[in-house]
């Protein structure tokens, strides 16, 4: 991964973060319905189903499995369709303009079928290259990082969203991958929390609600049921973050490479 840059001026990952929570502090509510509506739900009944399947008492009926593939093409559609809608309402914002829930899911709606064939296309790209020992499968993750900014914003073709965003990344991967750390341990360090206090709210639990006999099973049991709440939870916590860190990601590199503002990039929306 090259790190030279040679666009108008640096690459700064302050400044990407800056945006990030900038915009998601600015426009919370609508994040947070969004992330909870297509984040949070989907996992919430991926969960479920899991646990039908792997739980204490495992269940292989025909419902439960159609439910659990179910609950795993919504989990990857609607967060794939959150990363645009969260695109579109982020650039909003840089511009000045607060994006409604109904305009921001509209815009989100509009590119489901391309951004399902770019997620699929992305996922097997990057299970050959994390196959290859790893290396190749960081580097791709890397190189393809703003794929979905860019098929939303710039309404590119998508393999032309590929190909745009080796561009926009060339000579800036290292500190694309720096941030991609960050936001990796700040998003563990939210899932441990949540799961810590889901933990320790079923150990609380299972002392005064426990019946004689139950043991370790019935603990087990109570740590799966609280795993519907904080997973869900956590989901809709870090959807929040990785969809505003994109799109703040995608604009940074079009304003340091290209010296592009928020009123060039919202003009595509209007």
């Amino acid at each position: 991964m090259t790190d030279m840059a040679t666009g108008s001026r640096a690459f700064e990952i302050g400044r990407v973060i800056n945006r990030t929570f900038g915009a998601i502090g600015r426009n919370f509510v609508v994040f947070l319905l969004l992330a909870v509506i297509l984040g949070g739900l989907p996992n919430l009944l991926f969960t479920w189903a899991q646990l039908k399947v792997t739980g204490v008492t495992p269940s292989f009926a025909p419902q439960t499995l159609v439910l659990w593939f179910g609950g795993f093409l919504l989990v990857l559609l609607g967060g794939l369709i959150l990363q645009a809608a969260i695109v579109h309402a982020t650039i909003a914002d840089l511009k000045g303009r607060r994006a409604s829930v109904g305009e921001t899911l509209g815009a989100g709606l509009r590119h489901c079928g391309p951004l399902l064939l770019l997620g699929i296309l992305t996922w097997l790209g990057l299970m050959i290259g994390f196959l290859l020992l790893i290396v190749p499968g960081i580097i791709l993750a890397v190189v393809w990082s703003v794929t979905i900014p860019v098929k939303v914003a710039e309404n590119t073709g998508v393999l032309q969203a590929f190909s745009r965003s080796r561009d926009l990344t060339r000579g800036r991967r290292w500190p694309i991958f720096g941030l991609v750390l960050i936001y990796a341990v700040l998003m563990w360090i939210i899932q441990m929390v949540i799961m810590g206090v889901g933990v320790a709210v079923a150990g609380a639990l299972h002392g005064p609600f426990a019946t004689p006999g139950e043991g370790a099973v019935g603990f087990i049991g109570l740590i799966q049921t609280s795993t519907l709440i904080t997973s869900p939870v956590s989901v809709t916590l870090m959807a929040m973050i990785s969809a505003g860190g994109l799109a703040a990601l995608y604009y940074e590199l079009r304003a340091s490479r290209e010296g592009v503002g928020a009123e060039a990039l919202a003009a595509v929306f209007e």
